[in-house]
């Protein structure tokens, strides 16, 4: 809860202490965090690391005073420094809303233009990572909703400074002890700093312990001292189990080819182009791929308990909702809601599970228990969840335009083998001439197993194709009646009198052409779903018919980042999952340098593509991943080795 003194300052009734000093809030945070961290100076004067971005760490985000105070010296500092990206990490247990935000900075009129562009984006929040980007600015920010204790294991990257501004530690002691700062020494860099408004003890002893050299500095106001410091050790290295991220040393990469440029390839390449790094994009563009189905629909896939398939489409969702009116037209998606029935796979007890396991706001989701009121063309007693800004999208010009940038260039080229340099990888068109390139990107969906298997002699994971059909329908309907329908197939809202019916799921069907028996069962099942209205009296026609086909995992989750040797992975991993080795040190395997994997998005390429271009692309830059630890773990692209392995020693274990 919050409440207001009669100055405007806001104080929480939860820890009974004020977010910012009633003298002058604003002049606060300069003082102590932005002067306490020589930001100025290290973004005028250096010495300049050779990284595209820097770095901050914030515990407690609070009204966000801090995050837009940095923000502001940022954008009158940018040009004057090497960085293309302000990477802004921050940790809120009990976020305020967009009004509270909104009346606390109001304090402070300087700080207008950048709360306005922020409180745009400041929606759809979830537990965990929630990750904004606001590209012409050149500023990146992962709120963080949770129990900082919680958050900060599964927290990645290294950071240039830290700002620790929890309520004081006599109000919040949980903030300020070794529980937090004993992460600090695998996430600061050498010579990183930190600064804080506090001179206690033990805050003192926690940062020291952590591998800080402390001073004490004049306060801001009233407050006679204050804490500041610089990390005086070698970092350590962030262990995980089973595959360890890799921060990645030396040079970013000057050359970067992406094979790929459907939805995979598209949201790689704009990450590395709004970083400044300049990309080339190959594909041979076949025309019956994912990324050239009309209206594909978003929503997030929640699981009865939270499950790395549900958060992935979490961050996502919440993502891609935030990025979409700074990239695409209005023709390009809309915001229609979506409305989801519970089948087969999802009962209505496990799905209103999943939206309380999930700890979700009414924002995002909430149950129907009889939909019909509301959309009479259903049958009753129809129950379902409302997804409030479920959203379609045009996929065509979707990846058109995420490829419209200065620094992505396009090439109209298969690749046909790739081999290994020292330093660098030759990438060999069809018609044989090679290429030289630092860092290679596999993100060509079903032609990704292939160039591996060359490459490594096996197969690293298994990719299968699957057929989708889907139909267009004119429609009677007036446009925006109504959310998209999803429960075994789904029905977009009517758009210019056409709606969408899809799709069909085949993964044993390589047919590129529509088939009756196809457009009969989509039909079928719209027709037993809606009882009434234009369906009851078929006051529709089937007006194009699209095969498309999509790329998925065994699993049905993505494969995400580094390619790590498989015979050296057997070697290291093997009597790994033993019970006896539960707690067995699994010695660091170096990844193929330069080379890595996005790709089986399956039927939820366009929630993944944004979120998994920056979360590929802050692995190679060796910024913070936008999204959980432990979620990139299953994302890994050796956890079928690594399943082959268990399944092994569990048999062993046995004999």
């Amino acid at each position: 809860m919050i409440e207001w003194k009669d100055n405007g300052t806001p104080v929480s009734t939860d820890f009974d202490d004020i977010y910012f000093s009633p003298q002058n809030g604003l002049e606060e945070t300069k003082h102590v965090f932005l002067s306490g961290n020589r930001l100025y100076e290290r973004w005028t004067e250096g010495p300049f690391s050779e990284k595209k971005s820097f770095c901050i760490l914030e515990i407690g985000f609070g009204t966000g005073l801090n995050f837009l105070a940095t923000w502001q010296l940022w954008k009158q500092t940018k040009g004057r420094n090497p960085y293309s990206l302000l990477r802004f990490v921050s940790y809120e247990l009990f976020p305020l809303t967009s009004g509270e935000i909104g009346t606390a900075i109001s304090n402070f009129p300087e700080l207008t233009p950048y709360l306005e562009i922020f409180l745009k984006q400041y929606s759809a929040l979830v537990p965990g990572c929630n990750h904004f980007l606001f590209e012409t600015e050149g500023v990146a920010l992962d709120l963080w909703i949770g129990d900082a204790r919680e958050c900060l294991p599964e927290s990645s990257g290294r950071f240039d400074a830290f700002f620790l501004d929890g309520f004081a530690p006599s109000k919040n002691p949980e903030l300020w002890g070794p529980d937090i700062t004993k992460h600090f020494s695998t996430l600061a860099l050498k010579d990183s700093t930190f600064a804080t408004f506090t001179v206690a003890r033990t805050v003192k002893d926690s940062m020291e312990s952590a591998g800080f050299e402390i001073r004490k500095v004049p306060g801001y106001g009233k407050k006679k001292e204050m804490l500041a410091g610089t990390f005086s050790r070698e970092p350590k290295e962030q262990e995980g189990f089973p595959f360890r991220r890799n921060y990645p040393r030396g040079k970013p990469p000057e050359k970067v080819i992406i094979v790929g440029a459907g939805l995979a390839g598209a949201g790689i390449a704009r990450a590395f182009a709004l970083r400044g790094v300049q990309v080339s994009v190959w594909d041979d563009a076949p025309p019956s791929r994912a990324s050239s189905i009309p209206k594909a629909i978003s929503h997030p896939n929640l699981t009865k308990f939270p499950s790395p398939a549900s958060l992935w489409t979490l961050r996502g969702f919440s993502h891609s909702l935030r990025r979409y009116p700074d990239l695409l037209s209005k023709k390009a998606y809309e915001i229609a809601g979506t409305l989801q029935f519970p089948g087969m796979e999802m009962s209505w007890e496990r799905m209103v599970e999943g939206i309380r396991s999930h700890r979700l706001s009414e924002e995002i989701v909430e149950p129907e228990e009889n939909a019909n009121a509301k959309y009479p063309d259903l049958g009753k007693e129809t129950r379902g969840v409302f997804y409030r800004k479920g959203f379609w999208t045009e996929t065509p010009e979707f990846v058109s335009r995420i490829l419209e940038h200065p620094n992505v260039f396009r090439m109209n080229a298969k690749v046909s083998r790739l081999e290994r340099s020292e330093n660098s990888w030759k990438v060999f068109r069809e018609d044989g001439k090679p290429e030289d390139a630092d860092c290679v990107i596999l993100a060509n969906s079903s032609g990704i197993q292939p160039l591996l298997e060359n490459l490594l002699e096996e197969c690293l994971f298994p990719l299968s194709k699957v057929r989708g059909q889907l139909l267009e329908l004119s429609s009677e309907i007036p446009d925006g009646s109504g959310p998209i329908m999803i429960g075994e197939h789904y029905l977009t809202p009517s758009k210019k009198g056409i709606r969408v019916l899809g799709s069909t799921f085949d993964e044993f069907d390589a047919d590129p052409e529509p088939r009756e028996k196809d457009r009969d069962k989509l039909l079928d099942y719209a027709e037993k779903l809606f009882r009434e209205g234009a369906w009851k009296a078929r006051k529709y026609e089937v007006v194009r018919q699209f095969v498309g086909f999509r790329s998925q995992t065994k699993d049905r989750f993505p494969v995400l980042g580094e390619i790590l040797e498989p015979k050296e992975f057997r070697r290291s991993y093997t009597g790994s999952a033993l019970p006896k080795n539960r707690n067995k040190t699994i010695p660091p395997i170096e990844p193929l340098r330069g080379l890595y994997v996005f790709g089986g998005l399956g039927s939820r390429g366009v929630i993944s593509s944004l979120i998994g271009g920056e979360t590929l692309v802050s692995l190679v830059l060796g910024e913070p991943l936008p999204i959980e630890n432990s979620l990139y773990l299953a994302l890994h692209p050796s956890r079928f080795l690594y399943r082959e392995i268990r399944k092994k020693d569990v048999g062993k274990e046995k004999e």
